[in-house]
């Protein structure tokens, strides 16, 4: 028996949920890589640039484009860091503001993508994703949930 391999199990799965995602927030001119960039700041907001794009899964230039577009959206704002070179990154209220809106069409995807799914599937689901995502980022604030 063939068994398909697991890393594309995963890139399919990502391809389609990030699709999914995405139609639903087209109405909110937001990307879930832009949702993702959010959250990890709302959660994390002293994260550096590189600490971000590694937990995103992106390159830093990846992450520095996401940012702009989201600082000329008017959901982040570049704030003086603890340093004179630094800079740190703020979540305007906005963005707070939006990220309230958005939880239902997100569930929707949820909805979509999981079928029938029972919840303890559901919660094994996104256990497990966290742990691979901790393990392959060696980050493990995916362990925590953010």
């Amino acid at each position: 028996m063939l068994t398909t391999p697991l890393p594309y199990l995963l890139a399919c799965a990502s391809t389609v949920a990030t699709r999914k995602a995405d139609e639903r927030l087209r109405p909110y001119d937001l990307t879930i890589r832009q949702h993702g960039l959010l959250i990890q700041l709302q959660a994390e907001p002293e994260l550096t640039m590189s600490e971000l794009a590694r937990q995103l899964g992106i390159a830093r230039q990846s992450a520095h484009h996401l940012i702009n577009e989201l600082v000329e959206a008017g959901y982040l704002r570049r704030r003086p860091g603890a340093t004179g070179r630094s800079r740190r990154l703020e979540i305007t209220d906005t963005a707070h503001y939006l990220l309230t809106r958005i939880e239902r069409p997100l569930e929707l995807v949820e909805r979509e993508l999981l079928g029938d799914l029972s919840p303890n599937e559901t919660e094994t689901l996104q256990l497990l994703l966290q742990r691979v995502l901790a393990h392959a980022t060696d980050d493990e604030a995916w362990l925590t949930g953010t």
